[in-house]
């Protein structure tokens, strides 16, 4: 029996629903495989443990990885700058990876296995997680893993242009976050005491192309003075964990105001609780403005550092609403015709949001990208698979 690690290290549980549907599936279908789920944090596990839930039947172990105290003593103030535990528990995890034959993950760190604790036969493979175009998620990285898992066609054209994808190393399974998010029905919470339209702000953590630093407090100042207008503030929970390094603070009137809700890490920034509350996306370049559009509505993009984005594929959700370069001239016009001038960009999403997520009705992402897991593996090892389900495309 093969055994395959799914491994969640990190701070937050962002992570999570978009890697656990494959655990749960694997599990479920593939009798030959033993499915640990193993997390660094008991946020984490508490929501593969929800989200376990949706999957009735299914076989995954789960284990709690082991945190020295160590660790847990001086995290709380270097996480402001830099974030070490995750690699601390790598090293001090080993045992248990290497009695895996697989590792699949849905961030790039867990490759120091490999090039640094010399866990060479450890098969790795990689979910991603999130969907958006930055720069930084389109790197030879990719190439550090065996194999790969594509949210949609833009990724594998994209990876393919760079030269950083392998053939017979992907597959395309669209997004478990979806399922998961449908099958939790989660009732949205009435955020404000009004029914004004709702903006939700969500500026990246990376501040090579993030509007926070140039722009960030404009926005909030902005909002302070505009009260007919709501805000929730929800940035990329890396952003004010890593406050030191990204230069993250808030004064405290704005927490005060009426009409500006802040949440600088919560579940309910994870699990598009404000993505669905929100009448508009306000953002730079995350990978959550095409969870936005899930439902497709008004977007605004903040182009802080003055990029000519135009041809430049790292900025391609740019062309799916108006981009401002200054907040005091640009914005209140950009808001006041958001919803009248949506009509030039709704085509332009719905195109967008296809190819970014593959989608099959007969199906879900999670038993496809299991199914792709499975195959690779039993080809890989050479073991034959006894899946319950055949008939997964």
């Amino acid at each position: 029996m093969l055994r395959v690690g799914f491994l969640f290290n990190h701070y937050f549980t962002h992570q999570v629903p978009h890697a656990a549907p494959y655990a749960f599936e694997l599990s479920r279908h593939h009798q030959d495989i033993e499915v640990i789920v193993a997390c660094s944090s008991r946020q984490e596990m508490d929501i593969v443990e929800t989200i376990g839930a949706l999957y009735p039947g299914h076989r995954c172990k789960f284990r709690m990885l082991m945190v020295p105290r160590y660790c847990r003593v001086i995290d709380p103030i270097v996480s402001r700058w830099v974030f070490i535990r995750k690699w601390v528990i790598l090293q001090h995890n080993l045992h248990f990876f290497r009695g895996l034959d697989a590792l699949v993950s849905p961030e790039r760190g867990c490759v120091a296995l490999r090039k640094k604790y010399g866990l060479k036969d450890l098969i790795m493979i990689h979910t991603r997680h999130g969907a958006g175009d930055r720069e930084g998620g389109f790197d030879n990285r990719s190439l550090a893993f065996d194999f790969t898992l594509l949210p949609g066609q833009k990724y594998v054209d994209r990876l393919n242009a760079l030269g950083f994808l392998p053939e017979g190393r992907f597959a395309v399974s669209g997004s478990p976050k979806f399922e998961v998010i449908r099958g939790l029905k989660r009732k949205i919470p009435r955020l404000f005491n009004n029914d004004n339209t709702i903006v939700v702000y969500n500026p990246h953590f990376d501040q090579s192309v993030s509007s926070w630093r140039p722009m960030g407090l404009q926005v909030l100042e902005y909002f302070f003075n505009n009260r007919e207008v709501n805000l929730v503030f929800a940035p990329h929970v890396v952003l004010f964990k890593r406050s030191k390094r990204h230069g993250a603070f808030l004064p405290r009137k704005y927490h005060l105001a009426p009409n500006i809700h802040i949440d600088t890490g919560s579940s309910a920034s994870i699990d598009m609780t404000y993505m669905l509350a929100a009448d508009i996306y306000l953002g730079d370049v995350s990978s959550q403005t095409y969870e936005f559009l899930l439902d497709p509505r008004p977007c605004i993009f903040l182009n802080g550092h003055k990029v000519a984005w135009q041809d430049d594929p790292s900025y391609y959700h740019w062309n799916l609403g108006p981009v401002v370069e200054n907040i005091e001239s640009e914005l209140m016009q950009a808001l006041k015709q958001a919803f009248t001038s949506h009509h030039q960009y709704l085509k332009r999403q719905r195109e967008a949001f296809a190819y970014t997520f593959y989608s099959l009705p007969e199906t879900t992402a999670a038993e496809r990208g299991a199914k792709a897991i499975a195959d690779f593996l039993h080809l890989k090892t050479g073991c034959f698979s006894r899946s319950a389900n055949k008939t997964i495309m």
